[in-house]
């Protein structure tokens, strides 16, 4: 591209971002991608990398299969190999617990995803390093696994710059350009890009990108950490399946010789993105063992895992989630600048979805139709709840739907 038009204009660099150019690009549309600060430098860089099918719906679960099969493509495409497909186990160890996970199993065969329950005796045998005993139901779902976000960047790169797709790194945009009510493009780096749609795939910076076309959008920021242990005594096979403990509020994965753990804590913290300033980058996230989240994380931790107490050595890494007020992406236009469109709050789940997501956003774009429930996701479903026009109150929603992501807190 020569001129400063295209076909397409998209904010943003993350797996959501990359996936929707790369599909966009493929159908021979001349697209641009806008970085703040270096490529895919924003949240998906400190993604933990769990993939998991099983989900609450059956549109929502047959979403991730499709994402697992794209996975495939993608590395095909990019020549690398980067997901592990170990399985995935879930538990529960009160009654309440045992019947949601029943009900996320029934699920999982209404979308055709292989999932099955098993029982004490193979936890010890997949998972010696964890406590057990207090399992009264456990599932597993041998299509899951994990895999390293910034390595699926890289591959969404590659497969970029292979078939054309033009970046402008360190180039944040200053501004929506919108002329009656439409979106013309951006202004960035001082100067103007024309584009007859523009996609908002910018994160936790989403909402402000929204403002400057004077469009509110009902995401907020929130703080997110997970650390890796150092594990010398204990060593963790990397082909050991992944965790989720929905009662602890935890989540884990193997990495290198150890585990790398996260919290969807109770009491989570929103973050400032705006008060952030321009110079702020992931890397800038950081927190010490007297932190409440890694404090509660910790002892949560100790629960499930027998090779973890408060001596243990690890590595703890902070991000930043963009969550909405009911735990569901927003795609699609919002009334009021037609031509833009938002692919951002994604919840903790867009390295996850970004497969699917990509695809199916360069459907919606190109031929108005969508593969997915809509209903769910659409941008707009927010716009007639007076208490979520105002950034004080999707904070208040964003964060009560982040404390309540799985479900109640630990039974007492």
């Amino acid at each position: 591209m020569n001129s400063t038009s295209s076909d397409f204009i998209i904010i943003g660099s993350g797996v959501a971002g990359l996936s929707t150019a790369l599909r966009l690009r493929l159908k021979g549309k001349s697209v641009r991608v806008f970085e703040r600060k270096g490529l895919a430098s924003g949240s998906s860089s400190r993604a933990s990398g769990l993939i998991g099918q099983m989900r609450s719906t059956p549109a929502a679960t047959r979403m991730i299969m499709e994402s697992v099969e794209l996975l495939r493509e993608i590395e095909d495409r990019a020549g690398m190999k980067i997901f592990r497909q170990t399985g995935s186990v879930r538990v529960a160890q009160t009654e309440a617990r045992t019947a949601e996970l029943k009900e996320h199993l029934d699920v999982a065969r209404q979308a055709g995803l292989e999932a099955w329950e098993v029982d004490q005796t193979d936890l010890r045998e997949w998972m010696p390093y964890l406590h057990s005993e207090d399992v009264l139901l456990a599932a597993f779902c041998p299509t899951d696994g994990y895999l390293n976000p910034p390595e699926l960047a890289e591959a969404y790169l590659k497969c970029c710059r292979d078939c054309g797709v033009e970046f402008h790194p360190d180039t944040p945009v200053e501004k929506i350009l919108v002329e009656n009510k439409e979106a013309t493009g951006v202004r960035a780096d001082g100067e103007n890009y024309s584009s007859p749609m523009v996609v908002n795939a910018a994160g936790p910076w989403s909402f402000m990108v929204a403002q400057s076309a004077k469009s509110h959008l009902a995401t907020t920021a929130i703080s997110h950490y997970y650390f890796t242990t150092r594990d010398s005594e204990v060593c963790i096979d990397l082909e050991s399946a992944t965790l989720r403990d929905r009662e602890n509020r935890i989540y884990s994965r193997p990495y290198g010789e150890g585990l790398r753990v996260g919290i969807y804590e109770t009491h989570p913290e929103g973050f400032d993105i705006e008060g952030a300033g321009p110079g702020f980058t992931m890397r800038d996230m950081t927190a010490s063992k007297d932190h409440p989240t890694i404090r509660a994380l910790i002892e949560a931790s100790k629960k499930r895992f027998k090779n973890i107490d408060n001596d243990t050595e690890m590595e703890i890494t902070g991000g930043v989630m963009s969550f909405t007020p009911d735990g569901h992406s927003l795609l699609g236009e919002i009334p009021g600048v037609k031509g833009l469109y938002h692919c951002s709050g994604f919840c903790g789940h867009g390295v996850t979805q970004s497969p699917a997501i990509g695809a199916a956003m360069a459907e919606f774009l190109l031929e108005g139709t969508f593969r997915y429930d809509l209903e769910e996701v659409r941008a707009d479903r927010f716009h007639d709840f007076p208490d979520l026009q105002t950034r004080e109150g999707v904070e208040k929603a964003g964060i009560k739907a982040y404390a309540e992501y799985y479900g109640p807190g630990p039974s007492r």
